[in-house]
């Protein structure tokens, strides 16, 4: 007797499943949300200590790189959303009635979904590290004329580095999530002997 090609619900290790999908749903939604919560609270700290101090209103925590790492930090709060999920979609493994357990196309339509976002979410963050990467070297580069000049706009901070560490924390956590996704979608999809 052989299996439909969608029939992981009547899989044997559907147990095994379930389990895998909650514990590496909780590892990654911690790993994701305690480097999502960071990055943000950086971020904001960084914007505000800027924007209260007038005197530097030409500086590197503006424009299209806070924008890029912005929407880097809530795409990885969509994906704690999903790793979440994760914990909910191995509940339904684990449930008495194999009736209630998702198929196997569903199943990889989530793994799917969930990867698409943090490589995308990579992506954004990257162009925002890479913009703001590029402003700190500019200013290090101009260095030694902002002392002479006595202009401290040109000159690096440690607030600027904060951005960057942000950007870095967030791309961990995606990364996070990419090596999450992979790790189940071979799970699932991996041919194993009945019987």
């Amino acid at each position: 007797m052989t299996r439909p090609p969608d029939a992981l619900s009547r899989s044997p290790n559907l147990k095994n499943l379930g389990g895998a999908f909650r514990i590496v749903g909780w590892i990654s939604f911690w790993i994701k949300a305690v480097l999502g919560i960071i990055s943000g609270v950086t971020v904001l700290f960084a914007f505000f200590s800027r924007a209260s101090n007038p005197n530097q209103a030409g500086n590197t925590i503006s424009g299209l790189g806070l924008l890029f790492t912005v929407t880097g930090i809530l795409l990885l709060g969509v994906s704690v959303f999903w790793s979440f999920r994760y914990t909910r979609w191995g509940r339904r493994f684990l449930a008495p009635s194999s009736e209630n357990a998702p198929s196997k196309a569903a199943t990889l339509r989530l793994l799917k979904m969930v990867l698409l976002t943090d490589l995308i979410g990579i992506l954004v963050t990257v162009i925002g590290g890479e913009w703001f990467v590029g402003a700190i070297i500019g200013k290090a580069i101009s260095q030694g004329v902002a002392v002479f000049s006595l202009n401290p706009n040109q000159l690096v901070e440690p607030i600027d580095l904060f951005v960057i560490q942000a950007c870095i924390n967030t791309i961990a956590g995606q990364f996070a999530g990419v090596v999450a996704s992979l790790w189940l979608l071979q799970r699932t999809t991996q041919q194993r002997p009945t019987g």
